[in-house]
């Protein structure tokens, strides 16, 4: 599968085949009202937000940041904990693609 960009503009749903290397999955908006993260793959993946819009740096970090257990462990951003900053996944299964699914709405 390839990576597939998030629609800024709400209601489609985006996917990432997230490397072990890290790669950012969501770029912060400010009509965002909801970004929801979902583990669709077997091997656990973690979140980190943190960054600059525009930034190009990787800040996820394997074993550190917000945990999504495999096969459904999904974190949730929305009006009582948005910030805007940039969301980065990671995995530790080095070499290997693993799926994380994204639904934006603003």
């Amino acid at each position: 599968m390839s990576n597939l960009l998030v629609n800024h503009a709400g209601g489609d749903p985006a996917g990432y085949d997230v490397p072990s290397t890290g790669i950012k999955v969501f770029e912060p908006f400010k009509s965002c009202k909801l970004a929801v993260f979902v583990n669709a793959s077997d091997e656990p993946i973690y979140l980190a937000l943190k960054g600059v819009p525009g930034n190009a740096t990787n800040h996820a970090v394997v074993s550190a940041g917000i945990y999504l257990t495999p096969r459904g462990g999904a974190y949730e951003m929305n009006n009582m904990n948005m910030g805007y900053c940039q969301v980065w996944a990671i995995h530790a299964d080095i070499g290997q693609t693993h799926r994380l699914c994204v639904q934006v709405a603003s």
